[in-house]
């Protein structure tokens, strides 16, 4: 698929993006009354993305309640290109961007076949289960980007 990324500019001193693709299908409850998928599923359907993005990459939300520290969404954007209805397949693509800040920043395309169906980004900033800024990397995040830079994941 040729849709290049466009959310994140890419930091020449970082690593490449991160990716993973998962599948997923319309179930019935997903669908409005028009028989597409509500436009609010997609927020749902970029978690999924994210999920199976810390499953492949350890950061799951089990490694972060076990390392006692969350990731908030503080953004989001979607854009809309084309429906999605009760039954398709599609994929959802995710890349996670280096950034030298503690946040996260990941851009998902959402395609069912070859055509684009959505793409959007979601920052994340890093903080303590209170809801205070980490200004230092917790030993999980830490070791996860040596392991980034390094190519070995």
């Amino acid at each position: 698929m040729g849709f290049q990324q466009q959310y994140f500019d890419l930091d020449p001193d970082g690593p490449p993006p991160l990716s993973v693709i998962t599948k997923r299908r319309v179930r019935f409850e997903e669908i409005d009354m028009l028989g597409i998928v509500w436009h609010g599923r997609y927020a749902s359907y970029m978690e999924d993305g994210r999920v199976a993005f810390g499953d492949r990459y350890g950061l799951s939300y089990k490694n972060f309640k076990e390392a006692a520290i969350a990731a908030p969404i503080v953004q989001m954007h979607i854009d809309y290109r084309a429906p999605l209805y009760f039954d398709d397949t599609f994929q959802i693509k995710v890349n996670l961007h280096w950034c030298s800040s503690l946040r996260l920043n990941f851009e998902y395309v959402i395609t069912k076949e070859e055509q684009l169906i959505a793409k959007g980004y979601t920052v994340q900033l890093l903080t303590e289960v209170s809801g205070d800024v980490l200004l230092m990397p917790p030993d999980m995040v830490r070791e996860f980007r040596t392991r980034w830079q390094e190519g070995s994941i």
